[in-house]
């Protein structure tokens, strides 16, 4: 699918986490890799398949198979099954009170998190069991340290004060931002320590770059915090609101179902819009990584002056 326009790159996200891609079936993908490959260097024409079925066909693809190792994600940890996963998890962080709640809820979501982004990495590297195992207690220890350590703080604030419960309602934000830097710079610290695979515009391999590294990891911590702040900030603030009513003061059971029905929507309008910031398929100027890379030419003798890599997810 076409990246080169923001709502493009919106519309392939909002495709990929179309929750129908996650259950289909290992025969199903690999026909819709053959049909891929079959139309490869093809008028499509001439082929007799039509556009619907390519489209239909990239669509799964990009929602189960890896770009780089071409392996198939396990499924719940693909991009079509964040809405489910964090729909728990999400809720679980927003409604906990106490500090064995929260510390139970943001092990859970860096679980979570730490299997996920290393199912959706850039490939280029392997990482070691050392490695994610490093990344996933630094992203745990913090995010429960921001999360525990900020109500600690709150409840020292004097009685009284509105602020304070506002506040209180985005500390699993704070402690999930912190978490995102760590747990996505650890697991994938070779990304910008030994660098990643970068390709010219014929597809062909030409190096590995440690500051194209540095971009595709900075792009995914990102674009993470920007998807999760809609989520953690907005509907625990309504919540904030709404508990205060009339109607929920006499409804309390219907808080946690409203809870969820605006951490669901939030999540199918925020991912798209934040991840369609950047794109997957990333690419940047040669004059602005290695000095190696410049004055490249292709295999037709032309000057390379963009390279292209896999941001990862």
């Amino acid at each position: 699918m076409d990246e080169g326009t923001y709502w493009a790159r919106v519309q392939r996200v909002f495709n990929m986490m179309d929750i129908r891609t996650a259950f289909v079936t290992d025969a199903e993908v690999d026909e819709t890799l053959q049909l891929l490959k079959s139309i490869e260097g093809k008028d499509l024409a001439d082929t007799g398949i039509s556009s619907e079925q390519v489209e239909a066909a990239r669509k799964i693809k990009d929602a189960v198979v890896h770009p780089d190792t071409g392996e198939k994600i396990f499924l719940p940890l693909r991009v079509s099954f964040i809405i489910p996963c964090n729909l728990v998890v999400d809720t679980l962080m927003i409604s906990a009170r106490g500090i064995k709640q929260n510390v139970a809820a943001q092990w859970l979501n860096q679980t979570y998190n730490c299997l996920h982004y290393y199912a959706n990495r850039n490939a280029s590297n392997q990482e070691s069991v050392r490695k994610i195992f490093e990344a996933y207690v630094g992203a745990t220890a913090s995010s429960v340290g921001a999360a525990v350590g900020l109500h600690s703080l709150l409840d020292k604030v004097p009685p009284g004060r509105p602020w304070a419960g506002i506040a209180r309602r985005i500390v699993p934000f704070c402690g999930v931002a912190a978490a995102d830097v760590l747990n996505i710079g650890i697991t994938r610290r070779d990304e910008f320590l030994e660098g990643i695979k970068v390709f010219d515009d014929n597809g062909d391999e030409i190096g590995q770059s440690r500051q194209a590294g540095a971009r595709a990891v900075s792009a995914c911590i990102a674009g993470r915090i920007f998807a999760a702040a809609p989520v953690l900030v907005v509907p625990p603030l309504v919540m904030h609101r709404l508990e205060r009513t009339a109607f929920y003061s006499k409804h309390p059971a219907l808080r946690i179902p409203t809870l969820m029905a605006m951490v669901a929507a939030s999540i199918q309008i925020s991912v798209p819009l934040s991840f369609g910031i950047f794109k997957q398929q990333a690419s940047v100027s040669v004059d602005k990584i290695e000095d190696s890379f410049h004055n490249r030419v292709n295999r037709f003798g032309q000057p390379v002056t963009r390279v292209f890599y896999n941001k990862g997810v």
